[in-house]
């Protein structure tokens, strides 16, 4: 195994074999040259079925990803950098985190023997908290998520940070569903929610180095439309509060212009949706049959909204985390 981090952002390059969760230069998010290794799937992460079904004139694809062992896409990041963790020696780990990553990195720390910090900010869903807690880790409230990343870098020194928003090592795991997306078409359009970018950059990479071309259409939170600045919005709709997409938060993502370049040359889109269309969208998907939270939703909503200029084309839809974290919720939030 021969691998090296380094920044475009200043240039700075690492010693090889040395884990940075940012650069330590100038904070941005690193890449890696050289080989990685390879990582079995040690709760059965990643290969979730993708079903199809004759909706609204087109017959689209669900990738069910809520059915990953924690109930989020993000168990691909987190069991390979876990993994990449062990093996550098790393005895805990820190992350923060809205609820999913939190989630995940508590799961696959306890599977693996790690001891596992969770920072989550104040917002974060009380249903998600008690699981973290549950599955053993040391759960810290703060009060925002600036402050909940402030707090992490704290802990960072002897710890493995997670780092899902700047480490090439958490994509590195996201790749595979682009992978597995390849395999059905090699021209897709992908419909996903977009937040921290993790998922956006880490299935165009793995689409892209599997042989595809993907058109990426990135739905993101009204509140947290961080892609705005680079590209106009193709529609939006709900309105300009998105409170129920509590895992859509991300405001300044790290890889910013990395993934709007990415949306851009995939001549692809940017859907902004808020909280009236995020709610219709949620009950109509659970009557689909697929009980995912709010921020999945998201994805929905924005077909509808794009139907009419989707028609004969290959589409996907990713449903990345599971409306279970939410039992009891799922029906005051869809008919309120």
């Amino acid at each position: 195994m021969s691998w090296t981090l380094y920044c475009n952002k200043c240039g700075f390059r690492g010693g090889g074999g040395v884990y940075y969760p940012w650069c330590p230069r100038c904070g941005g998010p690193l890449e890696v040259s050289g080989s990685l290794p390879s990582y079995p799937r040690i709760l059965g992460e990643g290969s979730t079925p993708l079903v199809f079904d004759s909706i609204l004139g087109n017959i689209i694809g669900f990738k069910l990803d809520y059915l990953n062992p924690s109930g989020s896409f993000k168990d691909r990041g987190v069991s390979y950098s876990l993994q990449f963790a062990r093996d550098l020696g790393y005895k805990c780990v820190v992350v923060d985190s809205s609820g999913n990553t939190a989630i995940s990195t508590a799961l696959y720390s306890s599977k693996l023997g790690l001891n596992s910090i969770v920072i989550v900010p104040s917002t974060a869903h009380p249903s998600k908290i008690s699981l973290m807690e549950a599955l053993g880790s040391r759960v810290i409230v703060a009060e925002s998520r600036s402050e909940a990343s402030k707090l992490a870098i704290t802990y960072s020194t002897k710890c493995y940070h997670v780092s899902h928003l700047t480490s090439p090592i958490f994509i590195e795991g996201v790749k595979s569903i682009g992978r597995e997306l390849v395999e059905f078409s090699k021209e897709l359009i992908v419909i996903l929610p977009v937040s921290s970018g993790s998922l956006l950059v880490g299935l165009y990479r793995g689409y892209i180095e599997s042989g595809g071309k993907p058109r990426i259409i990135a739905v993101q939170a009204s509140e947290a439309s961080s892609l705005e600045k680079y590209i106009e919005p193709t529609v939006s709709i709900g309105g300009d509060s998105s409170k129920l997409a509590d895992a859509l938060v991300v405001k300044t993502p790290p890889r910013l212009e990395e993934m709007a370049k990415i949306v851009k040359e995939t001549n692809g889109a940017l859907v902004r949706v808020g909280d009236k269309a995020i709610k219709e969208a949620l009950g109509e998907i659970l009557k689909l049959g697929f009980i995912v939270e709010p921020s999945s939703a998201v994805v929905w909503a924005a077909y509808k909204a794009l139907v009419d200029k989707l028609r004969g084309k290959d589409i996907v839809l990713i449903l990345t985390g599971s409306g279970l974290k939410y039992a009891g919720e799922l029906r005051r939030i869809a008919e309120n």
